[in-house]
């Protein structure tokens, strides 16, 4: 087979701009992970969500007492350039994509160091080690922690390695670990995940949960633009919404001036001035007074009636009857004979209707019981 040498150029190029296969990228060193670990992030698709897909191989079981620290150590010099990473924990022995995976670490920036760029090729692989607390909220048992990383420049990765743990000293139920945030995820086709990161920052999580470490010294932003940050206190998402006013409650019709009734006057005026102001609505316990608790004063005049009908002999009517009993003149006050009820002659008619509680209707006056007597006394 025969290569031109323009061919040959392009392909010695590429292999030159390419970085050998162990430093391209980086893997978990500890905690010791599942099987034979690869250095390529999760695929786009999500094909090889969770654990990149490999066999749940215990190599050497990490234990994991309560309240013990561990650390993140790593293999690989390819860093691009820090970014932000989780460790999470799972109950499941071998976890599948309906796993639930919760945080019990976050570091935001720095991760997994915070070296401008990736180190040289030739160099040592990354020494930097990342120590956290094995929480009280992991239940007793074996389970399944990951390590996820988001980089902080190059193509829009996650990577994600796991391991067996087992831990000890901690719930006997799982009750305060299902409470414990979710493990993020982004820019790849799985459950859960918020999206594409932003490139040239490092990360806060929109839950990072209780146990955080701050890093770097690069600017922040969410790990996905529509998603809000729980790490720096500014989301970068929209305020939720105002609540809506709430309107007042509808105040009832205000009845016409008439019908209030005042409180007792302090003597009892004779005068169809009284009479059209007394005649108000239903009976009321507590009539209302205007501001300051005076009495509203009467009208000096009473509005002008019309010419009055020629008198018409006085018949009660029975009580609900909607005509009316034939009256004059209008603007009279008519009186039931036992005087518990009244009327306005209006027209011509008077509907009787009840007076207030602790007043009487008695020739055309509607007074109180005791001063109606009073007034009767006087008179005498």
């Amino acid at each position: 087979m025969f290569f031109s040498k323009s061919t040959l150029l392009s392909a010695v190029a590429m292999l030159a701009m390419s970085p050998p296969h162990t430093t391209g990228h980086m893997i978990m060193k500890e905690p010791i992970p599942f099987g034979e670990q690869t250095k390529n992030p999760l695929a786009e698709n999500g094909a090889d969500f969770p654990c990149k897909g490999i066999p749940y191989t215990v190599n050497s079981m990490n234990e994991w007492p309560v309240g013990s620290t561990q650390k993140l150590a790593f293999v690989g010099t390819a860093t691009h350039g820090g970014g932000s990473c989780q460790v999470s924990v799972t109950t499941d022995k071998e976890p599948t994509k309906a796993s639930k995976w919760k945080v019990i670490h976050s570091f935001e920036g720095g991760c997994v160091n915070s070296f401008p760029g990736n180190l040289p090729e030739a160099g040592s692989d990354s020494d930097t080690t990342f120590p956290f607390e094995v929480p009280k909220e992991l239940p007793n048992g074996e389970l399944t922690m990951a390590w996820t990383w988001f980089n902080h420049i190059g193509n829009r990765e996650m990577y994600m390695a796991c391991g067996p743990v087992t831990v000890s000293g901690g719930a006997s139920d799982t009750k305060e670990f299902d409470a414990l945030p979710d493990m993020a995820v982004a820019n790849i086709n799985a459950p859960g995940s918020c999206g594409k990161t932003p490139e040239g920052f490092d990360y806060t999580f929109a839950n990072p949960g209780n146990y955080v470490t701050k890093g770097g010294s690069s600017a922040f932003k969410p790990l996905c633009a529509n998603q809000a940050s729980g790490g720096d206190g500014s989301s970068g998402a929209p305020a939720p919404p105002a609540a809506s006013p709430v309107a007042p409650p509808t105040a009832p019709s205000a009845a016409p001036p008439v019908s209030q009734a005042p409180s007792a006057p302090s003597s009892i005026a004779q005068t169809s001035t009284f009479r059209t102001i007394v005649i108000v609505t239903a009976p009321v316990a507590s009539p209302p007074t205007t501001q300051g608790g005076s009495a509203p004063t009467p009208s000096a005049t009473p509005a002008p009636a019309p010419k009055p009908t020629p008198p018409t002999p006085k018949v009660p009517a029975p009580a609900g009857n909607s005509t009316g009993t034939a009256c004059s003149p209008d603007g009279a006050i008519v009186c039931s004979a036992d005087g518990t009820q009244f009327a306005v002659c209006n027209f011509g008619a008077a509907v009787l209707q009840p007076v207030a509680g602790g007043t009487k209707c008695s020739n055309g006056t509607i007074a109180k019981r005791e001063i109606a007597h009073r007034a009767r006394r006087s008179v005498v």
